[in-house]
Parts: structure tokens; C-alpha cells; sequence
């Protein structure tokens, strides 16, 4: 991951720890990212091994901030707002996706109308090499 897209997220702290959890059920994860003991990232991701079911993206982040449909740099659909993502990566074929939820807090967070791109510069680094570790995708 470039660094550059996390760094903006990260508050300056002495203690970063990481905790990442394979999903049992399904191809999957979970990662948790914390400075000083507070949570500043958390991302779910599922592999789902069919077509996606219909998906308004105009109304998906209608609950959250300054969230709207919003162009990404891969293959997908995602809702972005200042602290929170929703976002489904297509994968090759035509019967699989990758959807991801992340959730973003702190004092790094800009709860603006703009505040978004923090979180779609991370978003457009961090998903395609996802989807390329969960093999949805090829590079």
C-alpha cells in the first residue's frame, strides 16, 4: 500500500497496532487499524462468489455525512463520504464481487463536503490490491 494514502489518515501517535482477521465463512477480512488504543480505521471486506444483487448508489450513504456515489479508480460502485465507505469492486468474472465497508474516526477525519478524498485516495490504492489478494482481480 503507498503510504501516501494512509499517512493522511493516521493521527500522530507513539503506538500503531493492526489487527487483521481472515473471515471463516466466506473469502474474506477484517482490519483494524489503532494509534494510542483508539480504533482511527476499520475495513470489512467480503468475496461474494455471485452477481450482485441491485444497488441504488445514490441513496446507500444517504445515512452518513457528505456521503455520495463517487468515481473510483477501479472497476466498481462506490458511496464516499468523510468518514465512512461502501463500495463494490467487480471482479473478472461476471458472478463474483468484493464489497467493502469502511469506517474512518478520529481527529483526522474532515467532516466536510470535501472531506471525502482523504478516504477515496486510500480507497483507490487499498482496493485493487485487495481484490488482486483475493484474486477477484489480476494485475
Amino acid at each position: 500500500m503507498e503510504k501516501d494514502s494512509l499517512a493522511p489518515l493516521i493521527p500522530n501517535g507513539s503506538s500503531i497496532k493492526q489487527k487483521y482477521t481472515a473471515a471463516e465463512a466466506q473469502p474474506g477480512a477484517s482490519c483494524t487499524l489503532r494509534v494510542d488504543g483508539h480504533q482511527v480505521l476499520f475495513v470489512d471486506i467480503v468475496r461474494w462468489d455471485r452477481a450482485p444483487d441491485p444497488v441504488d448508489w445514490n441513496k446507500v450513504g444517504s445515512p452518513y455525512k457528505h456521503a455520495a456515489q463517487r468515481p473510483v479508480s477501479f472497476p466498481g460502485y462506490a458511496s464516499i463520504g468523510s468518514d465512512h465507505a461502501i463500495i463494490q469492486a467487480k471482479c473478472n468474472t461476471h458472478t463474483a464481487y468484493m464489497s467493502f465497508a469502511v469506517y474512518f474516526s478520529g481527529d483526522r477525519v474532515e467532516d466536510t463536503p470535501l472531506g471525502y478524498k482523504k478516504l477515496l485516495r486510500f480507497i483507490n490504492d487499498f482496493v485493487p490490491r485487495e481484490t488482486n489478494k483475493f484474486g477477484c482481480t489480476k494485475n
